[in-house]
This record gives C-alpha cells, sequence and structure tokens, in this order.
C-alpha cells in the first residue's frame, strides 16, 4: 500500500483521480461497493478453504466462472472460438467427473 501511495503521488494520478471523483461523486458509492464486496468474497473464499478445504473451493470457483462464461454467452451475446467451446466442454467434463468421483467420500474432520 505505501509503495502504491508513493507511486500515484509521483505519477501525479492523484490529482487525475481527485479531479475525476469532484466531478463524479457518485463513483465513491461504487468504490465503496466494490471494497465491500470484494471483502466479502475474501471471507467467503477464507471459510469455504479453512471447513472444506483447497479442492472444494477451486471446485466452487470454478463452477462458478464456468457458469459466468456461460450467462455472458446467452445473455450478452457474446461470440465464443470452437476452441473456447472446447475448453468449455473440458471444464464442465472435468466438475462433473469430480462429483461422479467424489460421491460418499466424507467431508474433512476438524
Amino acid at each position: 500500500m505505501l509503495i502504491l501511495s508513493a507511486a500515484v503521488l509521483v505519477s501525479g494520478e492523484i490529482f487525475t483521480f481527485i479531479g475525476f471523483v469532484t466531478n463524479y461523486p457518485e463513483v465513491l458509492i461504487h468504490l465503496g461497493g466494490l471494497a465491500i464486496m470484494g471483502a466479502l468474497g475474501q471471507l467467503f473464499i477464507f471459510f469455504m478453504v479453512s471447513e472444506f478445504g483447497p479442492l472444494p473451493c477451486s471446485v466452487v470457483t470454478t463452477t462458478r466462472k464456468f457458469f459466468t462464461v456461460l450467462a455472458s454467452v446467452i445473455i450478452f451475446r457474446n461470440v465464443l472460438l470452437a476452441r473456447q467451446w472446447f475448453g468449455a466442454v473440458l471444464v464442465f467434463s472435468g466438475l462433473f467427473l469430480d462429483i461422479f468421483y467424489s460421491k460418499g467420500k466424507s467431508p474433512i474432520k476438524k
């Protein structure tokens, strides 16, 4: 944080930011919301890893990202190339295999 603060001061970007916030003060609400959501996301990841371990956390994260890409294609009509669809199929297959082969395994005990 200290290095970032020094870099922003030396580069003069702080004045650009202050000018932008002066012209558009509502951006502070959006920045605050972004900070709160980021902190909640980090807490979720911490609790997920501490309660279930790193593998389920990575599976949840991968699943979320997969469905984010899928929603982007459906809602915003973004186009995926054939190799990107192939990657999506690989991700979905990996998730399915993980769910299929991990049935019956007990969760991590403390």
